[in-house]
């Protein structure tokens, strides 16, 4: 028997209704603690404990890392979306998961995608002083792309972390508003950067084909000068913009396509996926590579 009450069994499971990592817990509890009788801090997790108030969920990555979870919800009930945003509240939702916040996909999907800025030195380094051949492209795109494992499996869902170059979250807004997908107050990148993403990353988006459906549903809602100043503030080393031209062109977006036409100069080939082989579909305007019957 513990020395709470029923009003602060109902205080506090409202107080931990959202799943939270240890630190953010201690501090919830702490803060609450003086309202019970309980003045220590050992004492009062046990009451919890020994309530059913306080539940516990151990995750581990594909990597090998591990992180617990708590809240007064049994983890079978714990939303798959709260439980990426509490594994890392410096992240944001990115991918397949914010085309889905987007409305540009009918699947749910059961991935969902996290993604982190780190600044690495050898980012800052490389930066602005990347010189590409055709052949140095070829020879990174006929590679396999580099995927995740940082991967936490939460019922059938699995929450994939994916490390990214540190750059200010560009294009990443607050969700203010209660949605079905992200939880209120957690980040997500806007539609632009989203569209922007799926081109540049189409193994986290659901591969080439989805991505055209994707971008046959999106693009005609993009703010087009936002979607141009977010390109250019990413900055990427690659030319990602003959990608997107070109599948702008094809896919009968000519206004978007010419304006990208416009901006830059293609200087080398480049290939619209990995795994690229020289034996590809070529397009001369765009100097892309692309496979066969994917368009």
């Amino acid at each position: 028997m513990t020395k709470l009450t029923a009003l602060h069994s109902r205080q506090i499971a409202d107080l931990l209704c959202v799943p939270v990592r240890y630190h953010e817990l201690k501090r919830l509890l702490l803060a609450y603690m003086p309202k019970t009788p309980y003045r220590n801090w050992a004492a009062f997790e046990n009451a919890l404990k020994n309530d059913g108030l306080l539940r516990r969920l151990e995750l581990s990555a594909a990597s090998g890392g591990t992180m617990h979870l708590y809240s007064s919800i049994a983890p079978e009930n714990w939303n798959p979306y709260q439980v990426a945003m509490a594994l890392f509240p410096n992240g944001y939702f990115c991918n397949l998961t914010s085309i889905y916040y987007h409305s540009l996909t009918n699947q749910v999907p059961m991935k969902i995608y996290v993604g982190i800025e780190t600044a690495r030195g050898k980012d800052r380094k490389r930066a602005g002083v990347v010189q590409l051949s055709d052949h140095a492209i070829f020879e990174a795109f006929m590679q396999p792309h580099r995927v995740s494992k940082h991967i936490y499996k939460l019922h059938q869902h699995e929450i994939t972390i994916t490390e990214r170059v540190s750059r200010n979250c560009i294009g990443v807004e607050t969700v203010r508003g209660n949605n079905r997908v992200c939880p209120k107050g957690s980040r997500v990148t806007c539609l632009e950067r989203a569209l922007i993403d799926a081109v540049i990353h189409p193994q986290y988006n659901g591969g080439l084909s989805t991505i055209i459906q994707i971008l046959r549903k999106g693009l005609p809602l993009v703010n087009q000068r936002r979607f141009y100043e977010l390109y250019d503030k990413l900055d990427y080393a690659y030319p990602y913009w003959q990608s997107i031209g070109f599948l702008c062109e094809e896919l009968g977006f000519l206004d978007m396509a010419s304006a990208i036409a416009r901006r830059f100069t293609a200087k080398n080939k480049f290939y619209l996926d990995h795994l690229a082989k020289t034996s590809w579909e070529f397009n001369p305007k765009w100097m892309i590579h692309y496979p066969k019957g994917v368009l």
